[in-house]
Formats: structure tokens, sequence, C-alpha cells
């Protein structure tokens, strides 16, 4: 079997219920996995096609297009999710010793991601790469995320604009904000997002999730 979508992180409830949702519909799908530190041999029958993805080695990005191929998938759309609410829980520990592993798994390790899908799908030339992003509650004390979350914006953005001066209008991006934890209406919005043939076009601009038009504020 195939697959043509790719979602990043099984740690995130979000990103496995967007892939149930999706395959219900029929769409294949990937979720990228740390097989380094999941064990678990029967991680395919729990979330699926797996790519394999150690955040804490810059040398395993080298390896996606490989796998693409070994695994026979098509990748036609990446979704690259930054959900601060819950890596807030992921990583609780505030404290400076942390901070290096939260900008190393959750900054550096998703530039790199973002950096080789660009490069995929500029070789394929076409594409669809879509950003999601919950940022942190104005409540969070949690220094470490909240630096993540704001380069994650910012990589997002930069990534966009990248793709942009491509002029390729087969090459697509979208950049996804969440406001509260509607997550059954997000799926649900992301679904319809990802059959549509053209996603918006409005480079660097971030778009409300679950809003009724692409060019609404």
């Amino acid at each position: 079997m195939s697959a043509d979508i790719v979602i990043t992180d099984d740690r995130l409830r979000f990103s496995l219920s967007l892939a149930d949702f999706l395959r219900v519909q029929g769409q294949h799908v990937s979720l990228t996995a740390d097989l380094e530190q999941n064990k678990d041999k029967k991680i395919e029958e729990r979330i699926g096609p797996v790519i394999s993805w150690n955040r804490n080695s810059s040398f395993s990005m080298q390896s996606l297009p490989l796998q693409f191929k070994n695994l026979q998938l098509d990748i036609e759309t990446a979704l690259i999710i930054f959900d601060a609410v819950e890596y807030i829980s992921l990583y609780p520990d505030t404290g400076l010793l942390n901070a290096d592993r939260v900008i190393t798994e959750l900054v550096t390790a998703n530039m790199q991601f973002s950096y080789t899908m660009l490069r995929y799908f500029m070789q394929r030339k076409s594409g669809k790469l879509i950003f999601i992003h919950r940022d942190v509650p104005l409540s969070c004390e949690n220094i470490p995320i909240a630096a993540a979350s704001g380069a994650f914006a910012r990589m997002a953005e930069e990534s966009v604009m990248t793709i942009a001066r491509e002029e390729n209008s087969l090459l697509q991006t979208m950049l996804v904000r969440f406001e509260g934890e509607e997550n059954a209406l997000y799926i649900e919005w992301l679904a319809a997002q990802i059959g549509m043939p053209v996603l918006s076009r409005i480079p660097g601009r971030w778009i409300k999730a679950g809003q009724r038009g692409l060019f609404g504020k």
C-alpha cells in the first residue's frame, strides 16, 4: 500500500486523531515516530505506516527520501505539527538542563524535517507543505517550550516564503494556527483543506483553523 500523506510526531494526540480521520476517508497516511525510543514492535499496528525519525540525530533526515522509496511512498502532502499545549506535558522540566533537549528536539529537528521536505517537493516539482501551530497559553511558565513555539512559527513563515519564490503553482503551502481545543472541528477542517486541489494563496499569512473562508481573519 502506498501513502501520500505524512504527519509528524506520533506522540501528539492530535496527530494520531488526524491520521485516523484521514484513513477513514480513504487517505493513505504515515506518521513519524522515533523507533529508537519506541521499542514497541507492534507500533505499525498501533499507528499505521511509520516514518522513522530520530529527532536527536541530524543523520536521521538524510534517510527520509530513501525511506519513502523503500516503503514505496509517493508523499504528496506533509503536515508539520507543533502543539505547544501537548509539548508542555511531554517536556515538563523547565530547568536550564532541559532547554538543550527542547531546542534539539523541537527546534533543530523541525527545521531539519521542514528543509528535507522542501527539497523533496522541489525536486518532484509538486506537493503540499502544511504547518500547524498551537501556541503556548498566556499563563505558560515553560520558557523552553515558549521559545521553541516562537521559533517554529518563524521557521514555518520562512519555509513558506522559500516555496513562494519558486513561482511553481504545483508547490503549495499553508500556515494554520489553532486557537482553542476544538480538535474535532480542526480535524474536519484540515481534512477538507487537504482534499482541495488548491491551498491558500497567501504566502506567510497564518489562517485560523475552522474558519469558513480561507481568506477571512
